[in-house]
């Protein structure tokens, strides 16, 4: 299916095997503590042979990987168990080596490997005392009577932690044996390119209901408390949990079990981990016990349900300072699939810029930082309401003819100043926006280089010989495929370069290398003709306002804060560190890198307000006697008074709309 549907297919050779291969190990044993080097050498036989088994001649590294991993998992389960069954020793002079590079080595015998297990397991417990030390506001805490104190209870949560992990794998929903062949064939899939993958139907579905407004879910929150305990957060009103009423803020999670699978005990549990339990499924049902605030145990049955997925809902507030700026957060490019009159984030924005038009707006804030892409088409309806006409982005398929796609409805619901927030998690669908709306000079793109991804992809069936879409209930496995590149106005490729914004804010990611150019098997830049029809605007005053926003950036300690993160952060994933494990070694190690590089959400100072936060008209009465709405309203009023980058966006909107009056009155 891909050979016959890739932009690009990849030779399937000796290359892309060795590729694959190396794919499987990282993502299986990437730092060496599964594996021995005996049994490395074993698997390494077939690196360069995975692509003849793909060719047809037979399964023999396949049939020799599912048991050999699972005797490696076994016994690290046992390794760990062993380990944690006494006091940790912190007075060994032994060290750990961190990089960023995954581990290359694997142990030369048991002992070995024992061995580095046990360096890792002490370095997570030392490093788990020393938060305790850290949220200790007085300072009277010492690290040596935490470790006295705390170490019992630190290592018990580490073994159930590290083995949860491992039972996580050898007790896959769907079977062991699924969760190898799934990792296999994903391991296949993305060595054409970091974008095809392959989806069983359960990842299909999951996939699917993170570019949904709609997901299933059992309505509820979670958190822990001072005690280290899973507690009920908030229930989602009409959400399983709350329409069963058994539950209540509080509420101890005690165990979790899915329908014919073994019952998992909370104690020690992360909160990370719990979330994955509960994301095991979509249509199993799932048994909650919890300990009520009276003391008293109840045991209930729920089925996850169809509920506003928040994460992907747009929000609008009315900002009120110098201008009156409307702001929109838009999480993700979601559609309703196969339901052409379900909801689209493109409807969505529209019906919330005629809301803030009705508070006469003087102009208005796109937020797309994080916003990972999704829909395609629901980018191209976006831009839409933000042009009049014309081409609004470049692609070319296999067949190689570019095509530029058209706005699909002339007019504009919303012509008036506007800024379009992005970061380095800005991709896809995001970029296709921000440069659209770059190349027409329509909107001022602020905040950091966005992802860097370019191309398109499409789910395929892997049962070829049907020519109609499985039945709800009987779906088939699935391959995202890319089959298309993306090109701006200019003719310049988004791909591996991302769009550079108008006006350019410190981002705390920079310090990482995540972003599609770091990517080994991502397709290349190119570039094609420009588009000669389209009628590009005005250009924005943007020199001006980069030297206002300059001055800002550096006199604002937050800011600074983040530049000097990122530059010591960048310093110190470069090199390989060597971590001391003695206790004394370890509580100097971790008060230098404090020193040089203390969180810069820790040191921020309250921004100097800009603007109050208020709801539009609508939404007032939205929220007029509704409890939990207005507990949720209350969060999104403090967190975007208090985001550092939505400030300085309203700054440099309110610049521009000033600018523009100047202008105009000249």
């Amino acid at each position: 299916m891909i050979e016959l549907n890739h932009f690009s297919p990849r030779p399937v050779d000796d290359s892309f095997s060795a590729s694959m291969f190396n794919k499987i190990i990282i993502s299986t044993d990437g730092r060496g503590r599964l594996f021995t080097d005996a049994e490395y050498k074993i698997l390494s036989a077939y690196k360069f042979q995975l692509d003849d088994e793909l060719q047809g001649k037979g399964w023999s590294f396949f049939d020799l990987f599912e048991p050999l991993y699972k005797k490696a998992l076994i016994r690290a389960d046992s390794i760990i168990n062993r380990q944690t069954q006494k006091p940790f020793d912190f007075s060994v002079d032994e060290t750990v080596i961190r990089s960023k590079d995954e581990n290359t080595s694997f142990a030369r015998d048991l002992a070995s490997l024992s061995n580095r297990w046990s360096r890792y397991l002490k370095y997570l417990a030392l490093d788990q005392l020393y938060d305790v030390v850290e949220a200790d506001s007085t300072g009277k805490t010492t690290f040596r009577n935490v470790i006295d104190n705390s170490e019992a209870k630190v290592r018990n949560k580490i073994r159930s932690t590290e083995t949860a992990a491992l039972k996580k794998i050898l007790d896959y929903p769907d079977g062991y044996s699924n969760y190898i062949l799934q990792l296999y064939l994903n391991s296949e899939a993305t060595c054409f390119d970091p974008h095809t993958s392959y989806f069983s139907p359960q990842g299909k579905e999951e996939f699917q209901a993170e570019l949904s407004s709609e997901t299933l879910s059992f309505g509820l929150d979670l958190d822990e408390n001072e005690k280290g305990e899973i507690i009920i957060d908030r229930l989602v009103p009409g959400g399983p949990a709350w329409k069963s009423g058994d539950f209540n803020k509080g509420d101890i999670l005690l165990s979790l079990q899915w329908e014919g699978k073994t019952a998992v005990d909370m104690v020690g549990i992360s909160l990370e981990d719990v979330y994955e339990i509960l994301n095991q499924s979509i249509d199993g049902r799932l048994v909650f016990k919890f300990q009520k605030t009276d003391g008293s145990q109840k045991v209930v049955l729920l089925r996850k349900e169809k509920i506003d997925n928040e994460e992907n809902i747009v929000k609008s507030f009315v900002l009120k300072g110098e201008k009156k700026i409307g702001y929109i957060l838009l999480p993700g490019f979601y559609t309703e699939w196969e339901n052409e009159s379900g909801s689209s984030c493109a409807n969505d924005v529209a019906k919330e810029i005629i809301k803030l038009k009705k508070e006469n707006i003087d102009g208005l804030v796109l937020d797309v930082r994080f916003n990972g892409g999704g829909s395609l088409g629901e980018a191209m309806e976006m831009i839409g309401i933000f042009i009049e006409e014309g081409p609004l982005t470049g692609e070319k398929m296999r067949e190689g003819k570019v095509t530029f796609l058209k706005d699909p409805n002339r007019g504009t619901i919303y012509d008036g100043p506007m800024a379009l927030m992005v970061n380095g998690q800005s991709a896809s669908a995001s970029e296709v926006l921000a440069a659209s709306l770059q190349d027409y000079n329509r909107a001022l793109i602020i905040g950091s280089n966005t992802y860097g991804k370019a191309t398109m992809q499409q789910m395929f069936s892997l049962d070829t010989f049907s020519k109609k879409p499985p039945k709800a209930g009987n779906e088939k496995d699935m391959v995202k495929i890319t089959t298309g590149r993306l090109y701006r106005l200019n003719g310049e490729s988004v791909q591996l370069n991302g769009v550079k914004p108008d006006i350019i804010l410190p981002d705390a990611f920079d310090a990482i290398d995540y972003r599609e150019r770091f990517s080994p098997l991502a397709l290349s830049s190119e570039s094609v003709a420009k588009n000669s029809y389209y009628k590009p605007l005005v250009p924005l005053p943007v020199n001006e306002l980069s030297k206002l926003s300059t001055e800002r950036i550096n006199a604002n300690k937050n800011f600074q804060e983040i530049k000097n993160f990122v530059e010591t952060m960048k310093i110190q994933l470069a090199n390989t560190e060597t971590i001391p494990l003695k206790w004394d070694g370890f509580e100097q190690w971790v008060k230098k890198r404090k020193m040089e590089n203390d969180n810069p959400g820790d040191k921020t100072e309250a921004p100097n307000k800009k603007f109050t936060v208020d709801n539009h008209a609508q939404d007032k009465v939205l929220f007029a006697n509704n409890e939990y709405a207005i507990e949720i309203n209350k969060g999104w009023f403090r967190n975007i008074e208090e985001d550092i980058y939505i400030q300085e966006a309203f700054s440099v909107l309110c610049d521009l709309i000033n600018l523009q009056q100047a202008k105009t009155k000249n």
